[in-house]
């Protein structure tokens, strides 16, 4: 009890450091002259969040955090997160309140996937509605992130809270203070969001549609204020649409590559980032990935031409690799060949880089499990009693790093595998759609070869797996099954 008193405490404090961020969407929906109706969307989430935070802090005692008790701040705090971010789309718009749930998660894990078509696309939403749903996948590129840090302050346990969100936490530090280590992180990116709403605005995208597009593009999240998503400029002739499009996949890139290797090119450290292991295998992965799409012609080349085959091509790779999931084409489409939609689903499979935005498995565990496998081959040709330690970038790979690895390859493959057959079996999809869509929930992903439609259409029992599946892939699976531990709770 007294664990979870301690567990208690400090969602409360991120609770209501919540409550606070509700004022933004309120601030753009006052400048844009909304309705009082507005206010009221944005204010009844704050109050919610603000009143659960205080009661939570002053009931709750306060005790030694445990690894596992870090653990479970963080998964806790995506779910309360989410079903208070959830009330503002519950209030102005007619849809179930798992919906709204379903719309939030998949923006606070910058998934992507969306609910909204038809009547409720995105560009018929309030201004402040939109700027919220942008701003959900802006907070869940670093804000939650931050806001388990400012708990790991008050309660001594950064290293252990930083375990809830490994995929950032995976990477040597930016310097040896963990917060002078997040003032990089935040520097990185902001200025990253800042230099892609500039060039996307002075592209001829309205004011607003660059900064929502920003936010969405560096958290690699995939959100657009558009039903068509990034086809919507091209369609209807906004500005600059190829710069655009590379502009966007420019800043994609960025935001699925390492923030440690922005930090060490910033400081001219070239040594390590033509070291670095990881990073030539991705963007190895990215151009085999656009030759592969790219190797098989169709409609696209015989009607557009060589120039915008590729493009389209290379757009496709990244957004899904980075799993940011903006679409110029949707990956359905009979344009893309059967060989390009394999590709798809691998880009699904293995994400972008360890301490990026970036969801999916990551491509330093792809390198480590190849390693891995090199090194028990090389076991295997050698004597026994000789010792072969297993080597990236210069640096041994201890045994438990190789352990937590293949655990979460393990977890990982089989939670894909498992919400594949219970979307076969509770929708019917096919097994193409059905694997994509477990795919793309667990990845971060967010396209998936279910029609956007289809998605919408989906039941109760469905839904509440593709969130479930959202957020453990978020968290990296092992915390959020670490919360059903009795031991985490004594």
């Amino acid at each position: 009890m007294q664990r979870l008193q301690t567990v208690l405490h400090y969602l409360g404090v991120v609770l209501l450091v919540f409550a606070f961020l509700q004022l933004l969407p309120l601030l753009v929906g006052a400048i844009h002259g909304e309705t009082l109706r507005s206010f009221v969307l944005y204010m009844i989430p704050a109050a919610i969040s603000a009143g659960l935070g205080m009661g939570l802090i002053l009931l709750c005692k306060v005790r030694p955090m445990s690894a596992g008790g870090a653990m479970a701040v963080g998964t806790l705090g995506w779910f309360s997160l989410s079903l208070i971010g959830a009330v503002p789309y519950y209030i102005w718009l007619d849809i179930t309140y798992l919906t709204a749930v379903f719309e939030t998660v998949s923006g606070f894990t910058t998934t992507g996937a969306t609910m909204f078509v038809g009547v409720y696309r995105p560009e018929l939403l309030p201004v402040s509605l939109q700027f919220w749903r942008a701003l959900t996948q802006w907070i869940g590129g670093l804000g939650i992130f931050t806001l388990f840090l400012l708990v790991a302050l008050r309660a001594g346990t950064s290293h252990t809270l930083l375990e809830a969100e490994s995929h950032k936490a995976a990477s040597p530090r930016f310097s040896p203070g963990l917060f002078s280590s997040l003032r990089i992180l935040w520097g990185i990116y902001i200025a990253l969001t800042v230099a892609c709403g500039l060039l996307l605005w002075i592209e001829g995208m309205t004011p607003f549609d660059a900064a929502t597009h920003a936010l969405t593009t560096v958290s690699t999240g995939g959100f657009s204020t558009h039903e068509t998503s990034i086809a919507h400029f091209s369609a209807g002739g906004v500005g600059n649409a190829v710069a655009i499009e590379y502009t966007i996949v420019a800043f994609m890139f960025l935001g699925g590559t390492s923030f440690l290797v922005h930090w060490n090119l910033i400081r001219r450290r070239f040594s390590y980032v033509r070291r670095n292991t990881e990073l030539r295998l991705w963007v190895l992965l990215l151009l085999g990935a656009t030759l592969l799409v790219a190797l098989k012609g169709g409609e696209i080349l015989r009607t557009e031409g060589l120039h915008a085959h590729v493009r389209t091509s290379l757009f496709q790779v990244v957004s899904l690799a980075t799993t940011t999931g903006f679409a110029t084409r949707d990956i359905g489409d009979p344009a893309f060949s059967a060989l390009a939609r394999q590709v798809f689903l691998i880009l699904m499979f293995f994400g972008g880089c360890v301490g990026s935005t970036a969801g999916g498995l990551k491509v330093k565990r792809i390198a480590v499990m190849g390693k891995l496998l090199a090194w028990q081959l090389r076991r295997l040709a050698r004597p026994s009693r000789e010792v072969i330690p297993c080597i990236i970038d210069g640096v041994r790979v201890r045994s438990g790093e190789i352990e937590r690895t293949a655990a979460i390859v393990f977890a990982w493959a089989a939670l894909a595998v498992a919400g594949g057959l219970v979307a076969g079996v509770l929708d019917g999809l096919q097994p193409g759609e059905a694997l994509s869509g477990a795919l793309s929930a667990l990845g971060n992903v967010g396209p998936s070869y279910i029609a956007p439609a289809r998605l919408a259409s989906i039941g109760p029992p469905l839904k509440v797996c593709y969130i479930l599946l959202m957020i453990a892939g978020r968290l990296e699976i092992l915390p959020l099954l670490l919360i059903f531990s009795r031991r985490v709770w004594r």
